[in-house]
């Protein structure tokens, strides 16, 4: 008796009989909410792969390869149970939280790739995780050929050098700002990210997307080559912040002569406009003004008492005061000047090391009231050499983590600096003396009469201060 011979090929640890095929049946093509697809491996009849996709966009849902997701994701099918344990049919809900790799097509060039539904559900890298093919503009010839020209991205950091300087590590790189770029040099073009820049003017930070940084910019260079006519090397523009635009401070490096004329031609348009008035004339303030439909700008006066919400361009916290107290009292954010107490300015969320600094004779409920910005004087001990000193919190505040603010130590690291620049000079050695000879000099200085005489001195003063 002769057996008939099958040959069977694994695809993905799975067996398929190479002379069956992938038969896919649509529900509803219009909506495409539905997907199903029916695998027959060696005569045995599969449960059928039934995707939903109602909680996705139509563009999603329409990029959405069946065919490649029935094959790879049927590890997230689960096992039936019960009554559905004879059911051939399992349907996976595919939502836009889900951080597995999905296949997607484009339904213009044909081009496939891999991306998350979470990425592509994100305003602000959506377009990063879009059709690589459509979004990066590939031309047609190079579609013809895409294994020997794939496609180039365009990066914010060669396209445009100067506002890529402008980018803000420190505030980009916090993980609530939502900032999923690891660098500059990985930001492409087009972006709808928000991110932090850095003005090179007022260096003042300030949040603004990527596709309208790079707006702003293209029109001032459009702007500058009528005025200008060709661009020359050393006349290109620089871009700065909104306020300082605004202001109408000089963003091009221009020789002295044109300069001073420029400034003649915008003082001469100053003394034309005149005083101002309205708030429409005050470009910093209309930037921070939070106006509803039936303000207008042109007819809210600088010196009303006119209650308005504001919203701060630095710390983007939102409050209520008057055009008159902006204008003519120069009231700033009450978040950025310490009035009002929140998370991003509290002494004991921001700056914990110089909160350990403060003596025990300062009542805790009043340090936890404190913020960065109290013109306070408080008394403060050294954790070096164990020395009272007083101090106002926000001029603390102002040195960087891991400065000292001791007069005392300062004083010690000047004598140090003077005595090892003579004995440098005695033996003709380099300026730069080896560390490890520094800190033999210094231990030599610190002996245990120093420490008795300061603890001494502590006892003294206040007892409460040996903390």
């Amino acid at each position: 008796m002769h057996r008939k011979s099958t040959t069977t090929s694994f695809v993905r640890g799975m067996p398929r009989c190479r002379h069956h095929f992938c038969e896919m049946a649509t529900i509803g093509v219009a909506a495409r909410t539905f997907c199903t697809a029916t695998l027959s491996l060696m005569g045995r009849c599969v449960p059928t792969v039934k995707f939903s996709l109602e909680a996705l966009p139509q563009n999603l849902q329409q990029e959405f390869s069946c065919e490649e997701n029935a094959r790879n994701l049927r590890h997230m099918i689960q096992p039936p149970s019960g009554a559905a344990a004879s059911s051939t049919e399992a349907v996976i809900k595919v939502l836009p939280s889900w951080v597995h790799l999905v296949s997607w097509q484009c339904g213009a060039c044909g081009c496939q790739w891999s991306a998350r539904p979470v990425d592509r559900m994100d305003p602000q890298v959506s377009s990063f995780y879009a059709c690589p093919r459509c979004t990066f503009g590939v031309k047609s010839e190079e579609n013809a050929t895409p294994h020997l020209l794939p496609p180039r991205v365009r990066r914010l950091a060669e396209v445009h050098p100067l506002l890529a300087a402008q980018w803000d590590d420190s505030r980009n790189a916090v993980i609530h700002n939502r900032v999923f770029f690891e660098s500059v040099t990985d930001v492409p073009l087009p972006c709808s990210a928000v991110v932090w820049w850095v003005c090179p003017h007022c260096q003042k930070p300030w949040k603004e997307s990527v596709d309208s940084r790079v707006h702003r910019y293209e029109q001032q260079q459009q702007q500058h080559h009528k005025k200008n006519g060709e661009l020359r090397h050393g006349r290109a523009t620089l871009p700065l912040c909104p306020s300082c635009e605004g202001r109408g401070v000089c963003s091009s490096p221009h020789s002295n002569a044109s300069t001073s004329s420029s400034l003649s031609q915008q003082s001469g348009e100053k003394s034309s406009i005149g005083v101002k008035r309205f708030l429409k004339d005050d470009a910093v303030l209309l930037a921070e003004a939070l106006l509803q439909p039936h303000e207008d700008p042109a007819a809210l006066s600088l010196h009303s008492n006119r209650l308005l919400q504001w919203r701060c361009r630095w710390c983007t916290h939102e409050f209520t005061a008057s055009i008159a107290d902006r204008f003519l009292r120069y009231h700033r954010c009450p978040q950025c000047t310490g009035a009002v107490a929140t998370s991003l300015n509290l002494l004991a969320i921001q700056r914990p090391d110089v909160l350990r600094e403060v003596a025990r004779t300062v009542s805790s409920a009043k340090l936890l009231r404190m913020t960065i910005h109290d013109d306070t004087v408080v008394t403060f001990v050294c954790r070096i050499c164990m020395s009272p000193y007083r101090l106002s919190v926000r001029l603390r505040c102002l040195l960087q983590r891991g400065a000292t603010a001791c007069p005392k130590c300062l004083w010690n690291r000047s004598q140090f600096a003077k005595e090892v620049a003579v004995a440098n000079e005695q033996r003709g050695a380099s300026k730069a003396i080896p560390r490890l000879s520094m800190k033999k000099h210094r231990l030599k200085r610190r002996g245990r009469d120093t420490f008795d005489t300061v603890r001494n001195q502590l006892y003294q003063r206040d007892n409460d201060l040996m903390n």
